[in-house]
């Protein structure tokens, strides 16, 4: 992922598509993993999330 095409200073909780294009088409919809950062606490946590 290339995290220069995201400011994360713009909210304190973020999320972030790891493969957009999983999101449009249905098939694929129960496969998509988020990628969640939260920065409410002063430091940066990954969450992975399965639909």
């Amino acid at each position: 992922m290339l995290t220069e095409k995201y400011d994360f200073r713009i909210t304190d909780q973020m999320t972030i598509p790891l493969r957009p294009h999983w999101i449009a088409n249905d098939s694929y919809r129960e496969k998509c993993k988020m990628l969640v950062l939260n920065r409410s606490k002063g430091e940066i946590h990954k969450v992975d999330l399965v639909n």
